[in-house]
């Protein structure tokens, strides 16, 4: 049987000193744990009994009114662990469980690149737009051979360019232009075709010629003759002595 790091009269004494405002990282330094004992032992279990009944009224009332508990508990700032524990034995009619609706750290900065830019092409996580999307349904999505991309609605000739621009292996050609047109749900003018190919033309031949000098250089080495030859040898497999 594993021993307890903390006995009951421990937890009692943490508790009162975490209501008398001292930090539990101070708490666990003290009484020799990780902090992760204090929050799970002592600080939830203390929170979740000390809430006062006005506030798990208030959020039970917000819970049947249609919000998640999540977002119940993001609205009166509450841990959400806090709110599964003195809701576990509620009966609230109606509500069904509807996953975490609280966006995270990354997705605001994606939320906030879109804002900006209009379009995300690379640089993110799909998962994690898929996510956004969810929350924000004027985030549209598509793929255009093999890349995932996302863009919101009106930004569409943005999102065109941007894809050859930061994608310089994609070929960029009037017929190109017009299929990523077409899968957008919009038209480019021949104007502004014919800009997008001046100005990204060159980008893709310069690409592949620098890719074609690296793997030049790999295979001039290969074929050097003062390359040091391996040390090592296979043994031959059973049967091939």
């Amino acid at each position: 049987m594993t021993k307890r790091k903390l006995s009951d009269k421990q937890i009692k004494n943490i508790q009162k000193l975490l209501q008398e405002g001292h930090s539990p990282k101070d708490l666990a330094k003290k009484y020799g744990v990780h902090v992760s004992v204090i929050y799970r032992r002592a600080k939830y279990e203390y929170q979740s009994r000390a809430l006062p009944v006005e506030i798990k009224n208030k959020v039970i009332k917000a819970i049947k009114g249609g919000y998640t508990k999540a977002e119940a508990a993001q609205m009166h700032g509450l841990n959400i662990g806090t709110v599964y524990n003195f809701t576990r034995d509620v009966e609230i009619e109606g509500h069904r469980s509807q996953g975490n609706h609280i966006v995270r750290t990354n997705g605001i900065k994606l939320v906030n690149r879109l804002m900006s830019d209009g379009y995300l092409i690379s640089d993110f996580v799909v998962s994690t737009v898929r996510n956004l999307q969810r929350h924000f349904p004027m985030i549209m999505s598509a793929r255009y051979r093999g890349k995932t991309f996302f863009y919101l609605q009106g930004r569409e000739e943005e999102t065109i360019e941007a894809f050859f621009r930061e994608k310089q292996d994609r070929v960029i050609s009037y017929h190109a232009i017009e299929e990523m047109a077409y899968l957008l749900g919009v038209k480019v003018s021949k104007k502004n075709q014919r800009n997008l190919l001046e100005k990204y033309k060159g980008k893709h031949a310069k690409y592949w010629r620098s890719r074609r000098l690296i793997q030049r250089s790999i295979d001039d080495w290969l074929d050097d003759p003062m390359r040091a030859e391996p040390t090592f040898r296979l043994i031959p497999k059973q049967g091939e002595w």
